[in-house]
């Protein structure tokens, strides 16, 4: 209903949404975006600008989380407002975005991410994204909410193994439904992670 953005505007808007987390966070590359909407990557740059000077999307900023810029890493975050008023997310809650990146974009955040900075920061990243995973596996086979941040001494464990998401998404599904089978409790990740061995 707002007649100040341009229907490119609103387009690269819903090209963004596509890659929200439910804290409407996301991060594709402009070039990813452009390919959905059929614009070219200046003009989802400018679309974001109008769109984040409108008051409908944050970039968010390493300041934000009282980093340096060579930690944030190069790749753009931005978070959609569906309410005005929205927090400022947590940096858990930025990282579980990188689940939902384009296959395009993966190799590029990934080689961005945190500044580079080597394995210790690559096998936290990857602690916070199995403990996401997990999260969200639960509740979409239980129902049950699960906080990822009480589930990261496991995720610190398995990320120290190697384990990727695809194989905590499938191991935490499976788990869950014998669970669910036997009428057992919801499943904490060590539970998991036992039950994978």
């Amino acid at each position: 209903m707002d007649r100040k953005l341009h229907t490119s505007h609103f387009r690269v808007l819903a090209g963004l949404c596509i890659f929200t987390n439910s804290h409407g966070v996301c991060w594709p590359g402009v070039q990813t975006v452009g390919d959905i909407v059929g614009v070219d990557p200046a003009s989802v740059s400018r679309s974001i600008a109008r769109l984040v000077k409108a008051g409908y999307v944050r970039r968010l900023r390493p300041a934000d989380y009282q980093m340096e810029y060579a930690q944030f890493g190069k790749i753009n975050r931005y978070q959609v407002l569906y309410d005005v008023d929205a927090p400022l997310p947590t940096w858990e809650e930025v990282q579980s975005a990188k689940l939902l990146l384009p296959s395009t974009d993966t190799e590029s955040a990934h080689n961005n991410e945190i500044g580079g900075l080597g394995e210790r920061d690559a096998s936290i990243s990857l602690a916070h994204s199995l403990a996401h995973a997990y999260a969200s596996t639960v509740e979409r086979v239980l129902g049950q909410p699960r906080r990822p941040e009480n589930e990261l001494g496991a995720a610190r464990q398995l990320a120290s193994l190697g384990v990727d998401v695809p194989t905590i998404i499938k191991a935490t599904e499976a788990h869950c439904r014998a669970c669910l089978a036997r009428r057992a409790g919801v499943p904490a990740l060590a539970d998991v992670a036992r039950a994978m061995n």
